[in-house]
């Protein structure tokens, strides 16, 4: 029996998710569904237009989505928009009873909004913990590229160690061209720029301010080049110490790109995303509402494909993370990271792809036909870092298929 999959969101991510879903032989049907129907059409036309069904669907509606659940008989929802959306589409995928994914979170240590997380809240999606058990579903959330990829790669390498003393993710990426580019939302990219970081350290979470903790790091090949990164408001710092399986003394989250000193610039010197409204020539507005108003929107895949085959645009990203601890009486480091291709093979590939929404999109679409297919044993809500070793090994046997390999390396510490 093949498997239907609906995708929400036609961005970056849907254009990959679509592309890689499509192909499957098992997967019967995909609605790609957007408020913006002229960008869902755009992206089947590019990636597969005799498989990939267009709908109209508003993410902020859980009744119209469980309606649309429903008649069209779903296996799987991945979410692939904005964050402001998780409650909505998870709460929909609930009503459904059918099997959900996402690929970020954006409420973190908030007081929780109902009594599903007796102990503590984490992120919001774990508020379905039992909806999700009880319907015997799965929700898979965070599943990207970081977070996704980043919580299995730490994983991996937690497993290797009796005691975990330190976890440190580094997200770097280098953009080349002409004009002004978002590889992939810039305002959700800035948000976090500008909030405080979140970090863990013996046994409590505490913060950081943005642009803090800077440090030079060695990204290796294909990325082969040194970069500043700093703490960055992330979610691998908040799941890893509670859902990896033993403890960590320390986790944090970092990320760093060529400009990141000018975005530092534009939000603490500048304050370009100061949400007060100020009084400029009688009319009341925040400079936020006006950087986010001049910021370039995510690329179209037409716009992507232009750009690449005209040689104008390319660029290389990378997820990195290192592990250290003990395993009986040697110190070992663990340092795992992603190697993908750069904007131009991954356009290639799936027109309209770039390197981002490569990294990010193809571990989720990997871990949604893991869904489907019956290959993720566990029901309810949780993240990528409970996958146990079998799972593991499916899943980078599936990325590895797309082009995107996870490299190793051990070393033992003095």
């Amino acid at each position: 029996m093949k498997n239907r999959i609906l995708i929400i969101g036609a961005g970056a991510q849907g254009n990959v998710l679509s592309g890689v879903l499509a192909r499957a032989e098992d997967v019967g049907g995909i609605t790609l569904g957007d408020v913006d129907v002229d960008r869902a059409r755009e992206v089947a036309a590019f990636v597969a237009p005799d498989k990939i069904e267009v709908a109209r669907v508003d993410a902020s509606n859980a009744e119209e989505m469980t309606s649309l659940m429903k008649s069209g008989e779903y296996d799987l929802v991945v979410n692939a928009t904005l964050t402001d959306f998780n409650r909505s589409i998870i709460q929909a995928a609930a009503n459904a009873k059918i099997h959900y994914l996402d690929m970020a979170s954006d409420e973190f240590l908030e007081p929780s909004t109902s009594e599903t997380v007796p102990e503590e809240f984490l992120v919001e999606q774990l508020d379905w913990v039992d909806d999700f058990e009880d319907a015997g579903r799965m929700g898979v959330i965070m599943a990207g590229g970081d977070a996704g990829l980043s919580n299995i790669m730490c994983r991996e390498a937690a497993d290797e160690l009796d005691e975990i003393d330190y976890i440190g993710i580094k997200d770097f990426g280098a953009v080349e061209c002409d004009v002004p580019v978002a590889m992939w939302s810039f305002e959700t990219y800035l948000d976090d720029c500008a909030t405080e970081a979140v970090y863990w350290e013996d046994g409590q979470y505490k913060y950081a301010e943005p642009f803090s903790g800077a440090e030079t790091y060695y990204f290796p090949h294909p990325l082969d080049r040194m970069g500043k990164v700093v703490y960055h408001f992330h979610e691998e710092p908040i799941t890893i110490p509670k859902f990896i399986g033993k403890p960590v003394k320390y986790c944090d989250f970092k990320l760093g790109e060529p400009d990141i000193d000018m975005w530092e610039f534009i939000i603490n010197q500048l304050g370009l995303m100061d949400s007060e409204p100020m009084d400029i020539n009688g009319v009341q507005i925040s400079p936020r509402d006006v950087l986010v108003r001049r910021l370039p929107r995510t690329l179209t895949p037409k716009e992507c494909v232009e750009l690449v085959r005209e040689n104008r645009l390319n660029s290389q990203m990378m997820v990195a993370v290192d592990v250290k601890g003990r395993k009986g009486d040697r110190s070992l480091h663990f340092k795992l990271w992603s190697d993908g291709p750069d904007c131009a093979k991954a356009c290639g590939i799936i027109p309209g792809a770039n390197d981002v929404s490569w990294v990010t999109s193809v571990p989720a679409a990997i871990l949604s036909l893991m869904i489907v297919r019956g290959q993720l044993k566990k029901t309810g809500v949780y993240p990528c870092e409970t996958l146990d070793r079998e799972e593991r090994q499916i899943f980078f046997d599936g990325i590895r298929e797309w082009e995107l390999k996870v490299q190793k390396q051990v070393t033992e510490i003095a």
